[in-house]
């Protein structure tokens, strides 16, 4: 299950009460190294609460309310733990999850034993987790709907949904007006926008902390900006055009320009291709990025 080394090697259970926000840098710092980071805590049944409320109670998370849970989510720079993970292995499907998959066994193993960890790669199941309701509920990125965001006199809501009736092909749709019609909202992150994914939910049962605050939900966005963020998310979506919090968004902040045709590629054999090519310039295997055990 876990095993008490590396950057967890001082925490003791028995002698330590658990202090979720500290938990947090020794996460952080064994994630840093992979490009991963962890969202800041949150309670079982913050989550399971708000999943009761927006959609009847479903992919709740199985453990006391009072359970300490973290998201972890990839930041620009994965892709070249995707490449050296491929160079590793030579898998033939699966590169991402192959890669993340390997991480979190490592994890697993770091993480103290007595914690009773779960964890989860989200992108894949069963079980499988809302992962926008969790970063909404640990206040690690904003939630934005069309429903949500005041009406300052114009139409722009009812102007979005006309050109999504206009330019979605029934084919992929369907013929309903209501689903032609639908303005899908997003999770965007105050640093990264939207160049950052959600890759695992790790649960500690026995890493309890009743008394951890609840945060305020995020909200950092300028109405404009969330206006254009839905639009382009809706309209142009694999442009990525919306995962810029702005017009002026740092460059470092986004993906690299490989990342991003990488990461919106759905040929598999495109993306293997690619993965042969970049470990073909590689003078030699990579070792694991993750902190020895």
């Amino acid at each position: 299950m876990g095993g008490s080394q590396s950057t967890f090697k001082g925490f003791n259970l028995k002698e330590d009460a658990f202090d979720a926000e500290e938990f947090k840098k020794d996460l952080d710092a064994w994630l840093a190294p992979m490009h991963l980071q962890s969202s800041r805590p949150f309670l079982i049944g913050w989550y399971n609460q708000q999943r009761e409320i927006t959609a009847d109670g479903t992919q709740r998370i199985e453990g006391p309310d009072d359970g300490v849970a973290y998201a972890v989510y990839s930041v620009p720079g994965y892709l070249d733990v995707v490449i050296e993970h491929f160079a590793r292995e030579r898998p033939s499907t699966g590169f991402v999850d192959g890669a993340t998959d390997a991480i979190l066994a490592q994890l697993r193993q770091a993480l103290p034993a007595e914690l009773e960890p779960q964890v989860v790669n989200t992108d894949e199941g069963p079980p499988y987790y809302h992962v926008q309701t969790i970063g909404n509920v640990c206040a690690e990125d904003e939630h934005i709907e069309a429903k949500d965001i005041a009406n300052d006199g114009d139409d722009w809501e009812e102007d979005l949904s006309d050109r999504l009736e206009e330019t979605r092909d029934p084919k992929m749709w369907g013929s309903e007006s209501e689903m032609l019609r639908k303005i899908f909202g997003v999770n965007v992150h105050p640093t990264w926008g939207g160049w950052y994914a959600y890759r695992a939910l790790i649960v500690l049962r026995k890493g309890t902390q009743a008394s951890l605050q609840k945060p305020e939900p995020m909200a950092f966005l300028a109405t404009e900006d969330k206006k254009r963020i839905l639009a382009e998310y809706n309209l142009r979506h694999q442009l990525c055009v919306w995962r810029d919090l702005s017009d002026s968004h740092p460059p470092e902040k986004r993906y690299s320009p490989e990342e991003y045709f990488f990461f919106t590629e759905t040929s598999p054999d495109k993306r293997r291709r690619f993965l042969e090519m970049k470990a073909s310039l590689m003078t030699a295997v990579p070792a694991p990025r993750w902190p020895s055990l």
